[in-house]
């Protein structure tokens, strides 16, 4: 009798613990543009947004590189972000406004839209 309670209660536990760590987090690199070490703190502090655990931006690959908690936040506001703040990247453009705003040295030249 108390074997086929055990069994059903492990097999509980294994099925219950397998849907509560789902994992969400995502590892993502995105083309963004920029110029130099004030681009590269500006572009990284954009992109921490809640549910972002790391992001670090490489000054000669121009590729941002972070991992999200997609349960949290999504990849595409995390690059909104970063274009809100002035940097044009793969999916989305800065305003004109915001890039307008950046110091003239880390104005880049801009990609046709």
């Amino acid at each position: 009798m108390k074997t086929p309670l055990l069994k059903i209660f492990l097999l509980l536990t294994l099925f219950l613990y397998s849907c509560g760590s789902s994992n969400s987090t995502v590892e993502k690199t995105v083309k963004v543009w920029g110029n130099c070490e004030k681009c590269k703190t500006r572009i990284e502090t954009a992109a921490k947004i809640n549910g972002v655990s790391k992001a670090e931006w490489n000054m000669d690959s121009k590729l941002l590189k972070f991992k999200v908690d997609t349960s949290i936040t999504t990849i595409n506001a995390v690059l909104k972000s970063v274009a809100h703040a002035g940097h044009d990247n793969e999916v989305f453009f800065a305003d004109d406004y915001a890039y307008s705003r950046l110091p003239e040295s880390c104005q880049y030249e801009r990609r046709a839209e």
